[in-house]
């Protein structure tokens, strides 16, 4: 499926400020799984934009606008072309085992997924026996989180851990993934946090996040998704994991939905948490308060 991707960020100052630096992480990212055909990232004012890769293999840029402004539009614009159209179709070849620093990466507590006696409890009945298990013991776990954690906006931040998260049993599409993240390295399968898009069935509303709090809220389709189709997160960044399993290579897992990720999740960067690829960050020198909103526009494309 060919999508059409803008993702619009805006910046307001209550005063002027200079030397905003910003590092973003808002794709292009091709792989096995999705293949982008055109990417241009745009800043208002002008800014320099240098681009590179990090250690996780993710395109970022880094933005940096000298002259003093009150306000920032930065403007992610692409067309990518998805391709897993089926999530459960075993590889032509199969999957390399990995290295042992992606097992660092993805198996050991990170910033935001500690190690939690509560989350190794609620693994353990799901523990595959064999490594053709894998994929569907995932799925198990997947379904835990669909099921147990509710979904509601303004309760969690950027910055809530699953400690948090397992407490109120509440939060949005990074928490659950958090969760799904924890679970899965608390019996010993390697996982990785995704920060993408879904390709929703019907246009959704937009984002808006506030830096000052950093509170986030993303639409809401009260449909749940146990079709083919995400119908949660969309309109906004989401979140999903991918574990890597023996027989299927690494494979996307979207606990806000209850679905494997498929031609209708567009990948933006993996990390091993939230921390490792929020779509921007950055700072700035002056005096003043900053107001982020963002809108997504992401839909596929009639060939």
């Amino acid at each position: 499926m060919r999508v059409s991707i803008t993702h619009t960020t805006h910046l307001a100052y209550s005063a002027y400020v200079v030397e905003g630096v910003m590092d973003v992480r808002l794709g292009p990212r091709s792989d096995a799984d999705q293949r982008w055909e055109t990417y241009e990232l745009r800043a208002t004012p002008s800014a320099a934009i240098r681009r590179y890769d990090d250690g996780f293999g993710n395109a970022a840029h880094l933005v940096t606008i000298s002259r003093a402004h009150d306000s920032v539009e930065l403007v992610s614009r692409g067309v990518v072309e998805t391709l897993l159209d089926d999530p459960f179709r075993l590889p032509v070849s199969p999957p390399p085992p990995l290295r042992h620093s992606e097992l660092a990466d993805y198996l050991t507590p990170s910033a935001s997924v500690p190690s939690v006696p509560e989350l190794d409890a609620l693994a353990e009945p799901f523990r595959p026996e064999s490594p053709d298990e894998v994929l569907e013991a995932v799925q198990g776990l997947m379904g835990l989180v669909y099921r147990e954690f509710q979904y509601e906006q303004h309760v969690t931040t950027v910055a809530t851990t699953v400690p948090e998260v397992l407490k109120g049993r509440t939060g949005v599409c990074q928490d659950f993934a958090h969760v799904l993240i924890g679970l899965c390295r608390a019996i010993q399968l390697p996982a990785r946090y995704v920060s993408g898009y879904i390709v929703p069935r019907q246009p959704a509303h937009g984002q808006e996040q506030t830096l000052g709090s950093m509170r986030q809220s993303q639409s809401l389709d009260v449909d749940a998704g146990r079709g083919q189709e995400p119908s949660r997160g969309a309109g906004a960044s989401h979140a999903w994991v991918e574990v890597h399993t023996p027989t299927h290579g690494w494979r996307g897992f979207d606990p806000t939905n209850n679905l494997l990720a498929s031609t209708h999740h567009v990948k933006m960067g993996i990390g091993r948490d939230y921390n490792d690829v929020p779509p921007t960050r950055g700072t700035f020198r002056g005096m003043a308060e900053e107001h982020l909103t963002v809108e997504v526009d992401a839909h596929p494309l009639v060939d």
